[in-house]
């Protein structure tokens, strides 16, 4: 049995392993189902905030959480995550080889690529994390000196700028508002700002009773996108992950989970998986491009079925991948596993 560390925020053991499971879910949706089409926008938007937002909100709670030198810390996050990732990249692009995905002439330019950019389009993520980790020193030492006020100024800037899209509902043009490298927040928002929004609640928020304005902020951040659910191009501005209200759903669910009190058995529970998260991430959507994929779209499934279907089968099939994979030596340098 593994025994308890005190000094262990098993909170975000057990943020990230809720994480892990919505990315799963949101990976679920394979396309060219034929029935139940109707869940899946909803489906969708609940699940990104809970994967790779959340993600981010993590990784700033964690390395923004107190100054770091750069080599040492640099040495261990391209050890810890950014080689697992190169290696599963390789595996993917032989069998991509293997079942003439691409063409073996395509490999070697695609293996040198894999440095920059990714050739796995789920692995997106790694490589913004990593591009956030070269800041991270800089940062964390920074945040060491601000003040409270200084941290929460720059999110509720962070906030209202966020807001500027939904004026797209008004003039189109301010959808790219943020997105245009000429403009003056470009630089400002994004994942490195929602990465300090997870290093401030983890520091500053500690809720010991919840209020009534708490649950109406989360009925709000709910009921906005189901509200405008049926207005089409609308619902596509705050269905992004840098969106003010999936940022804000993120953050609902960080707190929220932050302040459940764990039993030890379900600590033990969280950290078992959470130890398999990042392994989990790696091989998931292998096992649903090469195996669930053309089961779901040759039996036709409804979404209704295929969806839980997927899900359930590359949670487990991963899991136990993960676990094995775990035994073997070195295992730390292939899906990260230690903590």
């Amino acid at each position: 049995m593994t025994k308890l560390d005190d000094n262990r925020l098993y909170w975000i053991d057990a943020i990230r392993s809720f994480a892990c499971l919505c990315v799963l879910l949101d990976h679920s949706v394979i396309p060219g189902g034929t029935q139940g089409r109707e869940i899946i926008a909803p489906l969708q938007y609940f699940t990104v905030a809970g994967a790779s937002v959340l993600f981010f909100m993590i990784s700033g709670a964690l390395v923004f959480n107190k100054p770091k030198p750069f080599v040492p810390f640099m040495k261990r996050r391209f050890l810890k995550i950014f080689l697992p990732m190169l290696i599963w990249t390789v595996i993917y692009l032989l069998i991509c080889c293997f079942i003439n995905g691409i063409q073996w002439s395509q490999l070697p330019n695609a293996l040198v690529l894999m440095f920059f950019t990714p050739q796995f389009g789920t692995y997106w993520f790694i490589y913004v994390i990593f591009g956030i980790y070269l800041l991270t020193p800089m940062v964390a030492t920074w945040l060491e000196k601000c003040s409270r006020g200084d941290v929460r100024l720059l999110l509720l800037v962070g906030c209202l700028a966020m807001t500027i899209p939904y004026l797209g509902l008004i003039d189109n043009d301010f959808n790219k508002a943020l997105h245009l490298e000429s403009g003056a927040l470009y630089y400002f928002m994004g994942y490195l700002w929602i990465c300090m929004m997870g290093y401030y609640i983890r520091r500053y928020v500690n809720i010991t009773k919840f209020k009534w304005w708490h649950v109406l902020i989360l009925l709000v951040v709910i009921a906005l996108p189901l509200l405008l659910r049926w207005v089409g191009e609308p619902y596509k501005i705050i269905q992004k992950r840098t969106s003010i209200n999936v940022v804000l759903l993120c953050a609902c669910y960080f707190i929220i989970i932050k302040h459940i009190k764990l039993s030890d058995r379900m600590k033990r529970v969280v950290y078992n998986f959470a130890q398999h998260s990042f392994g989990i991430y790696l091989v998931h959507k292998q096992i649903d491009n090469f195996i669930l994929d053309p089961i779901v779209n040759n039996l036709g499934m409804s979404y209704y079925v295929s969806i839980p279907f997927v899900f359930v089968t590359s949670l487990a099939l991963s899991y136990i991948v993960v676990h094995l994979i775990s035994k073997l030596p070195y295992s730390n340098y292939i899906i990260a596993y230690k903590s």
